[in-house]
């Protein structure tokens, strides 16, 4: 069975495993407590997530399915505690890399954890950037809040495109399993809408 993933929003110190049929049917099959809040979240493998706390001094931590909680580490990770909607993380499992963004610092870090090294950008295209996600060909999604952009970049670090998404503060991304559409979501109040855009390879 494949699980399908979302940080609860109730508590933000829960994760709720939910499987979707190919109908659309969303059945919770757990619910994991943890003993940190919640930002967002990342497939890291088969049975395990990655996720960017809130009021936590480790600004990333993993799950797994069975609840057991650990640590990645990483020279280039701020060392910091973060709130709510201020940090977001996304992992890139054909490179191992883990993609943390920066909302106040305008910083995105690219970590390659094998290796230890990796990449911080800092450029006009990223103003408070906040979600993330791995798209095609080892290739990062994050959005540009304040740009109210989504911006893609290569696994070095280098800006390939950036695309007006017609919303202010685009704030959370997802790419289809097929690759072939991304879903874009704002943070605007009273205003919120989700967009679903073509990829064209």
């Amino acid at each position: 069975m494949q699980f399908s993933y979302t940080c609860t929003l109730l508590t933000r110190n829960s994760i709720a495993l939910m499987f979707v049929s190919k109908k659309s049917n969303v059945t919770v099959q757990r619910t994991l407590t943890t003993s940190f809040g919640c930002s967002s979240i990342s497939l890291l493998d088969a049975d395990t997530f990655v996720i960017s706390t809130t009021n936590h001094p480790r600004p990333v931590r993993t799950i797994t399915v069975q609840g057991r909680e650990g640590d990645i580490q990483h020279r280039l990770l701020p060392d910091k505690s973060y709130n709510l909607y201020e940090s977001a993380c996304a992992y890139i499992p054909s490179t191992r890399t883990l993609v943390f963004t920066d909302k106040c610092q305008h910083t995105v870090y690219m970590c390659d954890i094998p290796s230890g090294e990796g990449h911080v950008i800092n450029n006009d295209e990223i103003q408070r950037p906040t979600g993330a996600h791995a798209g095609p060909a080892d290739t990062i999604y994050v959005c540009s809040g304040d740009n109210n952009s989504v911006v893609q970049f290569s696994a070095d670090g280098e800006v390939l495109m950036s695309h007006k998404v017609d919303m202010l503060y685009p704030s959370a991304i997802s790419l289809s399993n097929n690759g072939i559409y991304l879903a874009v979501a704002n943070g605007q109040a009273n205003n919120f809408k989700i967009k679903l855009f073509t990829v064209i390879s």
